[in-house]
């Protein structure tokens, strides 16, 4: 072959030229895609490491250990073959609505805007308390930790279920399997919302089956806790915590975090705390485990007041069921912060959130 036609293509055309086009942009990515300016997200990431360093020393009273947060989705997305591409899509969509959710937790914007009464509860749900409930030995440091009261005199366990047919109306519904089991501790300013079993009635009710308007966790266990709690404490609500969670959504999310940063260990209390600063803390607001708090905290600001800055520590315990393939049970503590009690590096801390959207 002549060496003036050595590369080119059948149809004619010089093949070097194309391979250079094509392959050198990988070698330098900026050539020919135009420059790539890192000035903002160089800001942005300094100002979140800078506001990082002064909030350790604040969550250090709560025992938890804090996780230096991340800007962007793609730093924290791994190559190895372990991470599935569904779990980075997940995540990625996760920290795109968690970003949603802040933004209408921090400024106080009603989500869904229902206004239901204590009466209704009794009209769609069936209520049975549980005297002699204690809760699981695997969150007892935590509760003892954070100095949550955790006798049998001090938490009220209650069974809400949607498991006969009801008549709301002039409209009937059938049973839908919905159950929202949860413990109540009333307790000024540690007050706690245990959720232990809850699956919604949307979940669980047959294609095209009504349910009534009253149906999802956050309005629910609102309900019950402004009964269990009264005047004096209902505006006190200070954590909830979701105990032993099964939600493959929930725990694939958790498993990405773990895998995709080498220096993530979700380890037994006080295990790993993020904020909504932090994309971890935004996908997992968004998580079928965190958007009930965003609805609970966004919908009720008016009872609530200034608690509005949820954060999550994530931990977990050697599972109590040898029958399941998993080796370790995962726990969430969400702790609604009010800037009125933060000092002034964790208000540093709440404003580089603020500016984030």
């Amino acid at each position: 072959m002549p060496s003036s036609t050595r590369y080119q293509t059948h149809w004619g055309f010089p093949i070097l030229p194309l391979l250079l086009f094509h392959i050198f942009p990988l070698i330098h990515p900026t050539i020919g895609r135009g420059q790539h300016h890192p000035t903002h997200s160089h800001k942005r990431s300094l100002a979140q490491h800078i506001a990082q360093q002064h909030a350790n020393e604040a969550v250090a009273s709560l025992g938890l250990v804090e996780t230096m947060p991340r800007s962007n989705v793609t730093a924290i997305i791994p190559t190895t073959p372990i991470i599935r591409r569904d779990d980075a899509q997940d995540f990625q969509t996760l920290v795109c609505k968690g970003e949603s959710l802040m933004d209408r937790v921090i400024r106080r914007t009603t989500l869904v805007g229902n206004v239901f009464k204590e009466s209704d509860i009794d009209a769609a749900w069936f209520w049975d308390e549980d005297e002699d409930f204690l809760p699981s030995p695997n969150i007892l440091p935590a509760l003892q930790d954070l100095g949550i009261p955790h006798d049998e005199e001090d938490v009220e366990f209650v069974e809400i279920n949607q498991n006969i047919a009801i008549r709301i109306g002039d409209q009937e519904y059938p049973p839908t399997g919905g159950r929202y089991h949860n413990a109540y501790i009333a307790a000024g300013p540690r007050s706690t919302i245990i959720a232990q079993r809850n699956f919604s009635p949307r979940l669980l009710a047959a294609p095209g089956q009504k349910i009534p308007q009253l149906h999802r966790w956050s309005d629910v266990v609102w309900l019950a806790w402004t009964i269990l709690a009264g005047n004096d404490d209902k505006g006190q609500l200070r954590y909830i915590i979701r105990e032993n969670i099964t939600t493959k959504l929930t725990r694939r999310i958790m498993e990405y975090i773990k895998r995709a940063r080498p220096d993530t260990n979700f380890l037994p209390w006080p295990g790993q705390l993020y904020d909504l600063a932090s994309d971890e803390g935004k996908a997992l607001l968004a998580s079928p485990h965190g958007v009930g708090v965003a609805y609970l905290v966004a919908d009720h600001s008016d009872v609530l007041g200034s608690k509005k800055y949820p954060v999550v520590c994530i931990f977990t315990a050697p599972t109590r069921d040898e029958g399941r393939e998993e080796k370790n049970d995962y726990y969430m503590i969400w702790e609604l912060r009010d800037p009125t009690e933060m000092d002034e590096m964790e208000l540093d801390r709440l404003k580089t959130c603020r500016d984030m959207i």
